[in-house]
């Protein structure tokens, strides 16, 4: 048998149940769609938002993007993003976002969903931007990490501040939305929370 994530996980603790022989599909070269996923966890419960369950096939998808001790802190933390992700859709949905794709740096599109986020989040959460005098301060405090005068490294400081202003904002914003929705099955505002 092909080391697979739903053979991993069903071997975990040398246990297998029986819905993860159904689960793993064909991989989408058959005619026939697979069998709904099996839950990750058989003890875990199921989520939803609002009243929306959270597919558990999705968290199934998502779990690979998570590092984390077990394979129960790995399914709650893309449960976590999955959640995070459906309150931000929803309020694109709100507000009637059309998606904006964008491209990076280096070329690379935004999908429409990465978009809808990215014009929640500057429409609704945008950072104060950092003064001159913020600026000035950093480069003071660190002089000796920078080589250059503070009018070629201030563009840099302001981007790094920009940054960390940016995940301050988006993390408050994310965190009122949690507290605003029903969520069943997951503590999202514990330890790893927004």
């Amino acid at each position: 048998m092909s080391t697979t994530l739903i053979n991993t996980l069903a071997d975990r603790d040398g246990v297998r149940h029986p819905l993860l022989d159904t689960a793993s599909g064909c991989g989408g070269s058959c005619s026939t769609p697979p069998p709904a996923a099996a839950r990750l966890t058989l003890d875990a419960p199921p989520i939803r938002v609002d009243g929306i369950l959270i597919d558990e096939a999705e968290i199934a998808r998502e779990v690979q993007h998570h590092d984390a001790e077990n394979i129960d802190e790995a399914r709650a933390s893309a449960a976590r993003a999955l959640v995070i992700r459906h309150l931000l859709l929803r309020r694109a949905w709100d507000l009637a976002l059309a998606p904006a794709p964008e491209t990076d740096a280096l070329g690379r599109w935004e999908s429409d969903e990465e978009a809808l986020v990215r014009q929640v989040l500057e429409q609704e959460a945008p950072p104060a931007e950092p003064t001159q005098e913020e600026c000035r301060r950093v480069y003071e405090a660190r002089r000796s990490a920078f080589p250059l005068s503070f009018d070629k490294m201030e563009p840099v400081i302001r981007d790094r501040l920009m940054a960390r202003a940016w995940v301050g904002a988006s993390t408050a914003y994310v965190a009122r939305l949690v507290r605003s929705a029903r969520i069943e099955g997951l503590n999202i505002l514990g330890e790893s929370g927004p």
